[in-house]
C-alpha cells in the first residue's frame, strides 16, 4: 500500500515555497541523470552470471544529489552517498542485478546500518528508489513519486542517529510486484554488498544491521527475515533486529481471495492496485502476460499498460474510481487468473531463527486487518519468535498517518537492538493511544514544515 498519501500533496506544495530541508549545499553534481531503463549502470555484465549473490558489480557516486520534494538533503544529513550495483537472485533462481543506495551521515557509526525498504507499489523499473531519490527525477514528471521521496524524510531520523542507511531496489530489473522471495533476496544481498563495500563506504564488515519497512516495505522486511536462515545464513550474526508495520502476512491458511482483493480496490481511490498487481505478478512469465493481454478489451489496453511507464502517484490518478473488471472480456476468467497468481506468491510464516521483531499496527487501519495481525503475532510467539508488538488504538489516525506517527517508536526500538545487548526472550504486547506526534521528533524538521506534518498525521 502507498505510505504517506496525504503528506505527498501537502509537502510538495510546502517544499516548493520554502527551503524545508534547508539550505541547498554546494554540490558539483548536476541533475542530469537517465532513468534505470536507459542507464547502462543498471545493466548486469555477462560475467556476473557466475558470481556469488551479494557480489558488488559496480558502484558510483549518485549521478544527481539526493532530494525530497525539490530540495536536496544538505551536508548536515548526508556527508556522502553511493549507488552499488550488486548480484542477487530472481524468480526460478535466475541471476539478476539490482541497485543499493547508501547514505552516510557526518560522524557516522560505520558499525551500525539500517536497511530501509521502500513501499514503491509500482511495476516500472524507472520508479526504483535509487532513481526516485534523485533530484534529476524532477526532469521526468511521470516518474516523480512523492510516495518514494517521503522515505527520505523518514530516513532523516536514522541519519540523525549517526547510522548508515541503505535502501535496496527490491523490485529488481523486472519491477516485480507484490513483494516476493526475490524482494527478500534483494534485501539480503544488499546487506551483503554493503558489508563488503568497506573500501569506498567505510561500512564495517561485521556491522550490526537492522531492517525496517512500513506497508509494502514491511512485507519485504518480514520476507527477508523469513528467507535469511536458508538464503543468507552468513548474515546470522549481522542482522540484529527488524521493524515492520502496516502490513499483513500471507500464509497458506490466509491467502486473500481474488474476489477479496478486487472488492477492496475496484471502483475506489486505490483501484490502480488491480492493474499493478496483475502486471507485477505476470512480469516474469511471458505466457501469463499474454493470457492477461488476451483477456483485455482492446480499447483499454493502452491505459492498462501505463503502469509500466509511470509511478504510483500517476497510477492512482489514472485509475481512480474505475471499474477495472469491466475492462476485461471475461470477469470470471480474470478473477481465476488473479486467484492463481495470488496463490503462487510467497507465503510468510514464523521461524524461530528470526531476530527480535518490532511489529506496530494501527487498530483502525482500513487497509490492514489489525485483528489478523494480532493473531499472527500470537501464533508466531507460540512458535518461538521474539516480537514486541505495539497496537495503536487512537481513532484519530489513518494507515498513512500512522506510518509517520510511529517513526519515533521505531527508532527507539532500533536503538535498543543496534546499541544495546541483543533482545531475546518472551514476546511483549503494548497498547497505546498516542495523543500527538512526538515533539522531539517533530523538531528535527524546519518550523515551516511542522504544521503540515502534524496536519497529515492527525488527518486534518
Amino acid at each position: 500500500m502507498a505510505l504517506l498519501t496525504y503528506l505527498v500533496g501537502a509537502l510538495s506544495l510546502a517544499l516548493k515555497t520554502t527551503s524545508a530541508l534547508t539550505p541547498k549545499p554546494n554540490l558539483d553534481q548536476t541533475n542530469t541523470a537517465l532513468p534505470p531503463s536507459q542507464d547502462p549502470f543498471y545493466a548486469m555484465p555477462d560475467w556476473a552470471q557466475s558470481v556469488e549473490p551479494g557480489t558488488i558489480l559496480n558502484h558510483r557516486d549518485l549521478p544527481s544529489h539526493p532530494s525530497a520534494f525539490g530540495q536536496p538533503l544538505n551536508s548536515s544529513l548526508v556527508q556522502y552517498s553511493q549507488q552499488i550495483l550488486y548480484r542477487t537472485t530472481g524468480h526460478q533462481g535466475i541471476p539478476i542485478a539490482t541497485v543499493l543506495t547508501v547514505l552516510v551521515p557526518p560522524n557516522a557509526d560505520y558499525g551500525k546500518v539500517v536497511s530501509l525498504q521502500v513501499a514503491e507499489d509500482t511495476v516500472s523499473v524507472d520508479c526504483a528508489p535509487s532513481f526516485g531519490f534523485l533530484a534529476a527525477v524532477g526532469d521526468y514528471p511521470h516518474l516523480e513519486s512523492p510516495t518514494v521521496q517521503v522515505h527520505l524524510l523518514i530516513a532523516q531520523a536514522l541519519l540523525h542517529r549517526g547510522w548508515v542507511v541503505i535502501i535496496p531496489d527490491t523490485a529488481g530489473p523486472k519491477a516485480v510486484y507484490p513483494p516476493s522471495k526475490p524482494s527478500a533476496y534483494a534485501v539480503l544481498d544488499g546487506i551483503r554488498a554493503a558489508l563488503s563495500s568497506t573500501p569506498f563506504t567505510r561500512i564495517l564488515p561485521d556491522a550490526s544491521v537492522a531492517l525496517w519497512g512500513y506497508s509494502a516495505g514491511g512485507s519485504e522486511t518480514i520476507l527477508a527475515v523469513q528467507e535469511r536462515p536458508s538464503y543468507a545464513p552468513d548474515l546470522s550474526n549481522n542482522i540484529v533486529g527488524a521493524a515492520l508495520g502496516g502490513t499483513s502476512t500471507s500464509s497458506t491458511r490466509d491467502t486473500p481471495s481474488a474476489s477479496a482483493v478486487v472488492a477492496a480496490f475496484n471502483k475506489g481511490p486505490s483501484a490502480s492496485f488491480i492493474p499493478v498487481i496483475l502486471l507485477g505478478l505476470t512480469a516474469s512469465d511471458p505466457h501469463l502476460r499474454q493470457t492477461l493481454d488476451d483477456l483485455l478489451k482492446p480499447e483499454y489496453r493502452a491505459q492498462f499498460y501505463l503502469p509500466l511507464h509511470q509511478c504510483h502517484d500517476a497510477n492512482k490518478r489514472t485509475f481512480k474510481d474505475q471499474d477495472i473488471l469491466s475492462q476485461f472480456v471475461d470477469r470470471q476468467r480474470i478473477l481465476n487468473l488473479l486467484g492463481d497468481l495470488l496463490n503462487s506468491t510467497a507465503k510468510i510464516d514464523s521461524t524461530p531463527e528470526s531476530p527480535p521483531l518490532f511489529w506496530y499496527q494501527l487498530a483502525t487501519d482500513k487497509l490492514v486487518d489489525s485483528q489478523r495481525t494480532s493473531q499472527t503475532v500470537q501464533r508466531w510467539c507460540s512458535l518461538g519468535s521474539h516480537i514486541d508488538f505495539q497496537l495503536e488504538t487512537s481513532p484519530r489516525y489513518t494507515h498513512a498517518g500512522y506510518g509517520f506517527l510511529a517513526v519515533p517508536s521505531v527508532v527507539r526500538w532500533l536503538s535498543g537492538v543496534l546499541e544495546g545487548p541483543q533482545l531475546r526472550g518472551r514476546c511483549t504486547n503494548s497498547t497505546v493511544s498516542t495523543p500527538r506526534l512526538d515533539p522531539g521528533f517533530l523538531n528535527m524538521y524546519p518550523e515551516a514544515l511542522r504544521a503540515l506534518i502534524i496536519g497529515f498525521v492527525e488527518g486534518m
